[in-house]
């Protein structure tokens, strides 16, 4: 049991990886950068091969002209005639494969066009659908403040926001007793406020993180938590089981990580400190981190 639940709290802890909806638009800015230099490069081919195609047939032209010229004035001998007529047939095999590899290219060039406005079209919409995350975002944080302003007054609690990614931090003593992970009824009150407003939260994942500082565990608790490991992993899985529970949020998204008492958020070196680094955290994730994730452990593809 003790064993299973380190290894869930390891598995977990990759997680923490802050705002990554970025990486995904930054990949597609990667994208439709690498198209518009193939579209320059298409157009700079294919402009040069116009201008080959354009002195070869001025030579051309030229050939036909004086060729016609000897013929009208009949100085032309046989084998100037010959000659000629020789280096015309070859000129025009030549002009008639250059205007073969103009189509070629031009149909390159049309290809690269739409490639590229197909991600600036999808670049646009990616733009679009995130500043309406981020309005939904908002509204979600401006409800939770106001839904909890009295504690955030006394400290007890904080809500942050940054771009996609937004936190709810509340300290241990609102929800637990110290060494227990039972949510005492107070606490219960509290995550029934915090659960309502969740409860409308769709396009979000919400990781509970549960976090100790740097006290060992007392001899009377290492039957239940060995380490702060423990500790910290049964308060973020007992603040789930509440929140999909009694409260209604739906489980899909909701997952939990203990931290024991890395990531202090204050030094332990005081009380207060201590105070603030034992905490459980509610952290509200874009939905498309596992998918980055996953893209991240991917391997690269072959140059």
């Amino acid at each position: 049991m003790r064993t299973g639940v380190v290894e869930i709290v390891i598995g977990l802890a990759i997680l923490a990886t802050g705002c990554v909806s970025s990486s995904i638009h930054q990949t597609a800015l990667m994208d439709l950068s690498e198209t518009r230099d193939r579209l320059d490069r298409a157009k700079e081919e294919n402009a040069a091969l116009r201008a080959d195609l354009a002195a070869r047939d001025a030579v051309l032209q030229d050939l036909r002209r004086q060729i016609a010229e000897f013929q009208s004035t009949g100085h032309l001998q046989s084998e100037d005639a010959d000659r000629m007529a020789k280096r015309n047939l070859e000129l025009s095999g030549e002009n008639a494969n250059l205007a073969s590899q103009n189509r070629d290219l031009s149909r390159i060039l049309e290809a690269r066009n739409q490639e590229f406005q197909e991600l600036r079209d999808r670049l646009a919409e990616e733009a679009k659908a995130k500043e309406a995350e981020v309005a939904r975002l908002k509204s979600t944080y401006d409800k939770l403040v106001g839904e909890l302003q009295e504690e955030i007054k006394r400290g007890d609690i904080t809500v942050t926001r940054v771009m996609d990614k937004l936190s709810v931090n509340l300290v241990e003593k609102i929800l637990f007793d110290s060494g227990s992970a039972e949510i005492k009824p107070e606490g219960l009150k509290i995550l029934d406020r915090v659960g309502g407003i969740l409860k409308s939260v769709t396009d979000k994942q919400i990781r509970i993180e549960g976090y100790t500082d740097n006290v060992p565990i007392g001899s009377r608790l290492t039957e239940t938590f060995p380490t702060n490991w423990e500790l910290s992993a049964s308060r973020a899985v007992n603040v789930v089981r509440y929140l999909s529970g009694p409260v209604g949020v739906p489980s899909r998204l909701l997952s939990a990580a203990g931290f024991a008492d890395n990531r202090p958020v204050a030094s332990n070196e005081t009380k207060e400190g201590r105070s603030q680094n034992r905490r459980i955290e509610i952290v509200l994730l874009p939905s498309d981190m596992d998918q980055v994730l996953q893209e991240l452990k991917s391997p690269s593809p072959s140059p």
